[in-house]
């Protein structure tokens, strides 16, 4: 309890003081977490996860992380390097004035792609909830990863959509720089997490989530199409009516300003063209090409698995 008086003052000095007065400060609630349960990293990659809590928090702990990362105990931040893999339980606290609050954090730490191969969200990624509002139609909620083994790509991404409000696209992409005419292909393994998602191959004419792109694409996992972009900032418009089934094989060609994507059921015997189009404009300079994952849910991945991915340039 607070106990004070008031008094107005002036050049010609200290007024008389008000009657006494009290108050009581408000006890806070123990804080729960709210941050997510899971999160997943690379070794030798960068990392960021914060911690959040209702009710305030003033402090925060993470007990059992791999080595690499620490806590920034003032704002729950945990952030560094790892350079162990594996799959780490987190004994995590928010705690204030009334208490501590306690959780577990689960965090898978693999391997990332080998050079050239580089991956990232499209869109614009939002560490602290505190901060959404303020940005675009792109902006990333749930951060995505992507990891490899043996040759095979485990690609986690959430993201709106790939046309999120007929502007943009947001998901993890999972990329390499080419030029010219160029020819990828890969086995779409499986997918889980997510009902309507969209996955496949990309070619992106930059790592711009708005600009001109061409996809071989399968929605809601049985639902292939061929995927373009015109023109920059554009809608995504999706042709084709191919039926998928996984594990199945996707490819996707760009030769000159034509793309065209079809897929194989029968493990690459026969091949059928879902799509094909024109992107005028698209250039000669060095673009990306690679594997896409859109959960089509901000607060929840899809994780997706591909393998037998090749690429062929001209």
């Amino acid at each position: 309890t607070y106990h004070y008086v008031v008094a107005k003052t002036n050049t010609g000095g200290r007024g008389p003081h008000s009657d006494p007065v009290s108050a009581r400060m408000p006890t806070p609630a123990v804080p729960q977490l709210t941050s997510a349960p899971t999160a997943f990293a690379n070794r030798g990659a960068p990392f960021r996860h914060l911690l959040r809590g209702s009710h305030e928090p003033v402090r925060f702990t993470a007990d059992g992380l791999p080595d690499g990362l620490r806590l920034d105990r003032r704002t729950g931040l945990i952030h560094g390097t790892p350079t162990e893999t594996g799959e780490f339980t987190v004994t995590t606290t928010a705690g204030n004035a009334a208490g501590d609050g306690t959780g577990t954090l689960t965090l898978t730490v693999g391997t990332p792609p080998p050079a050239p191969w580089t991956y990232g969200d499209l869109g614009d990624p939002v560490l602290d909830e505190r901060a959404f509002g303020t940005l675009g139609v792109v902006a990333i909620r749930t951060p995505g990863s992507t990891s490899y083994d043996s040759g095979t790509f485990t690609v986690r991404g959430a993201g709106v959509d790939l046309t999120v409000n007929n502007q943009g696209m947001t998901g993890q992409f999972v990329r390499r720089p080419v030029t010219g005419d160029c020819e990828i292909t890969a086995r779409l393994v499986s997918r889980t997490g997510a009902s309507a998602d969209r996955v496949g191959l990309l070619m992106a004419k930059s790592l711009s989530p708005f600009d001109q792109a061409a996809g071989a694409i399968v929605s809601g996992g049985s639902s292939a199409q061929l995927m373009l972009r015109t023109t920059v900032a554009g809608k995504s418009a999706f042709t084709g009516n191919g039926t998928a089934a996984l594990p199945g094989l996707l490819r996707l060609k760009r030769v000159g300003t034509a793309f065209t994507a079809a897929l194989s059921t029968d493990d690459g015997a026969t091949w059928t063209t879902l799509a094909t189009g024109e992107i005028p404009g698209f250039g000669d300079a060095p673009y990306y090409v690679g594997l896409m994952v859109c959960s089509r849910d901000q607060l929840a991945r899809c994780t997706t698995e591909f393998d037998e991915v090749s690429i062929t340039t001209d």
